[in-house]
């Protein structure tokens, strides 16, 4: 049986752990179920570089801390080095050694750098914990190239030629649609009935056909994930329900976690130790599903998924991707546009980001509806997602985000007057 908690602070004994990477002593008890790759030539290579992404990003790393801690990490590890290859040089020498007395005395001097070696292995593991989980794997991924430093730029954008639904009838038409239509039972919880019903069945599976249009892979996800895909993704966990499963430890660090079938972490299970050719890419691939949140409505929502050999490759998808966006919106009698999110408003596993925002004429503000992602690299490496070239392993670079949410779309479409006879394309007559 399982028990949906709202979040981890109401589960007791929280075990404050890694469940991404877990240290040799903490492996003993508990299941690793991969090893991300550690890329620190890259991450740590230019500490300039490093330190400009931090601050435009406004992300609370301590760049200078970290720089300490990789100091002490490198220190340990070479002497560890040292003591391995003292004991290979012990280990000869007694194989060649013909007086008793300097071999039992080599072999004393062997016994004692396996102690010291096993000794200060167990002293390296908080200083790898410290270094590796609470810090080098919280550096957000590299900003790309397009991606504003302060403010937002518009990318793209569509008014409806169509002036009479911001009259005062289709404004009064559109707040009777909202009231009728979506019955709220309190903050989180309400139902739908009429035309906002037909819209929430319809438009993701329309929007899916758009996507299969231009060759995407219809895909299911499971709703359920492990810790370790939502450290990998660098999600908050306080923005997941949590569940609590009888029977398993309190202080287990892999727990399960509700996000739903529509989500960038439920496509991450799949592809999570994934080995693939490169025939077998570029992947493209279009999930509908749920999208589960504390605090916040669930919404049936579209996610896409795509997967590239190479950066260029990865960017060139992002493009395409979004002319999709494009084609699906196009369809919609309400004005929107698409807008390029500046650095401090990304998600530290994100180096671009765009939102589709439709025009919401009973607030007279733009509304975030959709958002398209670029990951580069970042996420296959924490998950051990790679390809082969050759005999060398490559990690795919990854876009993916969400192209529709119902929940809100629906409420800017009722909000503007439109319903489901205004939206020919959902496949419904006047009737």
């Amino acid at each position: 049986m399982l028990q949906l908690c709202s979040f981890w602070r109401t589960v007791p004994n929280r075990l404050l752990s890694s469940a991404l990477y877990l240290t040799g002593d903490k492996a003993r008890e508990q299941y690793a179920v991969l090893v991300p790759y550690l890329d620190f030539r890259h991450k740590l290579g230019d500490w300039d570089r490093l330190r400009r992404n931090v601050r435009l990003r406004k992300h609370p790393l301590d760049c200078e801390n970290l720089k300490r801690q990789w100091e002490l990490y490198l220190d340990i590890e070479k002497r560890k080095r040292q003591i391995e290859q003292c004991r290979v040089e012990l280990k000869q020498q007694i194989q060649k050694a013909t007086d008793e007395a300097e071999k039992k005395q080599l072999k004393a001097r062997a016994i004692l750098a396996r102690d010291d070696l096993k000794l200060i292995k167990e002293q390296s593991y908080a200083i790898e914990d410290a270094f590796i989980a609470n810090n080098f794997l919280t550096i957000p991924n590299d900003l790309h190239e397009r991606t504003p430093e302060e403010k937002r730029s518009i990318v793209h954008e569509r008014t409806t030629p169509d002036q009479d639904r911001g009259s005062t009838e289709a404004l009064q038409k559109g707040a009777n649609a909202l009231e009728e239509q979506l019955e709220m039972d309190d903050a989180i919880c309400f139902y739908m009935t009429g035309d906002a019903a037909l819209m929430d069945l319809q438009l993701p599976m329309r929007c899916c056909e758009t996507f299969q249009k231009d060759e995407f892979i219809l895909f299911s996800n499971p709703d359920f994930v492990r810790s370790f895909l939502v450290e990998a993704a660098m999600v908050d966990k306080d923005c997941l329900y949590q569940i609590q499963e009888d029977g398993e430890p309190t202080d287990k660090v892999n727990q399960l976690h509700l996000c739903g079938g529509g989500t960038l972490l439920s496509f991450l299970g799949y592809f999570t130790k994934l080995s693939v050719f490169p025939t077998a890419l570029p992947l493209r691939l279009v999930a509908r599903g749920k999208r589960y949140l504390p605090n916040r409505v669930q919404a049936n929502t579209v996610h896409v998924f795509g997967a590239s050999r190479t950066y260029d490759e990865a960017e060139a998808m992002f493009d395409e991707m979004l002319l999709t966006y494009r084609r699906f919106y196009d369809q919609l009698p309400v004005s929107f546009r698409i807008i390029q999110v500046p650095a401090p408003e990304l998600g530290p596993a994100e180096a671009m980001r765009v939102e589709v925002e439709l025009f919401d004429m009973q607030s007279q503000r733009y509304v975030t509806v959709a958002n398209l992602c670029f990951y580069s690299d970042f996420l296959s490496k924490r998950i051990a997602f790679i390809y082969q070239d050759g005999k060398v392993q490559r990690f795919p670079h990854i876009v993916a985000g969400e192209a529709m949410c119902s929940v809100e779309l629906i409420k800017v479409l009722l909000g503007n007057g439109i319903l489901v006879s205004d939206l020919p394309f959902l496949g419904f007559d006047d009737d």
